[in-house]
C-alpha cells in the first residue's frame, strides 16, 4: 500500500476513534494480496477482521477458516515496523556494511602485500638469472659474494616462492 493511502486510512481510523459519539463501525482486515484494508462493512468470504468502534478495538470473525486467520496473523507480523525496529534494522545494516568494508580493506591490504612480495621475488630472480656477480649481506652486515652453487640455490628458492605464492 502506498504512503498516501496509508495516511488516508490512518486518518480515517483516527477520526472514527476521536469521535466517540459517532455510531459508525470500521473494519480493518487484510485482503487476499496481503494489504491492510479499512471498510465500513465486514469483509466478504468470512475473513477475520478487527472491528474498530469509538475508542474500542475488537476482533470479529466471519467464519472458522484457519487459513484466513493465519493470513491475518501473518499480515500483522509483517506489518509496518515501529520507529525503534526501523532504527534497529538501520543500525544492523550500518554495522554489517562497516564489517564488510573492514574485511574488504583487510583483503585488499593482504593482496597488495602479496603483490609486492611477488614483484620483489621476480626482481631478485631476474637479477640472479642475468648473470654477473651476486652479493648478499651476512648477519654482521658485511657484503659476501655468492659462488655459482649459492646462486643456483637462491635461483631455485625464488622460483619455488614464485610458483607457490604468485598467481
Amino acid at each position: 500500500m502506498k504512503q498516501p493511502a496509508r495516511l488516508l486510512a490512518a486518518l480515517a481510523a483516527g477520526a472514527l476513534l476521536a469521535a466517540p459519539g459517532v455510531a459508525q463501525q470500521l473494519y480493518k482486515y487484510v485482503d487476499k494480496d496481503g494489504r491492510v484494508q479499512y471498510s465500513d462493512r465486514p469483509p466478504a468470504g468470512g475473513q477475520k477482521a478487527e472491528k474498530v468502534t469509538g475508542s474500542r478495538v475488537g476482533t470479529v470473525s466471519g467464519g472458522t477458516s484457519t487459513a484466513a486467520a493465519a493470513a491475518g496473523d501473518a499480515a500483522k507480523a509483517s506489518g509496518p515496523k515501529t520507529p525503534a525496529e526501523l532504527e534497529q534494522d538501520f543500525r544492523k545494516r550500518q554495522g554489517d556494511a562497516a564489517e564488510k568494508a573492514r574485511k574488504d580493506e583487510k583483503l585488499a591490504q593482504e593482496k597488495r602485500a602479496q603483490d609486492e612480495s611477488c614483484a620483489e621475488a621476480r626482481r631478485q630472480l631476474a637479477g640472479l638469472q642475468a648473470g654477473g656477480r651476486a652479493a648478499r649481506l651476512n648477519e654482521q652486515g658485511e657484503r659476501i659474494f655468492l659462488d655459482d652453487d649459492a646462486i643456483r640455490q637462491e635461483t631455485e628458492r625464488y622460483q619455488r616462492e614464485i610458483a607457490n605464492s604468485c598467481r
